[in-house]
C-alpha cells in the first residue's frame, strides 16, 4: 500500500518550517540584544564635527 501526502499536510509541514526559523531568529536577536545593549552603553558618543554652535 502505498501512501501519498496531501496538500495540507505539504503546506502545513512548509508553513511550520517557516516559523521555526522565524522562532529561530527572533530567540537569536532577544540573545544578543543584552550584549547590544552594554556595548552601546560602554561606548562614548563624540560629535561628528569638531567645529559646532558653541564657537560661535
Amino acid at each position: 500500500m502505498k501512501r501519498y501526502f496531501s496538500f495540507f499536510g505539504i503546506l502545513m509541514a512548509s508553513s511550520n518550517a517557516v516559523l521555526n526559523k522565524f522562532y529561530s531568529k527572533q530567540k537569536n536577536y532577544l540573545e544578543k540584544l543584552p550584549s547590544i545593549r552594554n556595548s552601546l552603553q560602554r561606548t562614548e558618543l563624540k560629535p561628528i564635527k569638531q567645529y559646532s554652535t558653541n564657537n560661535l
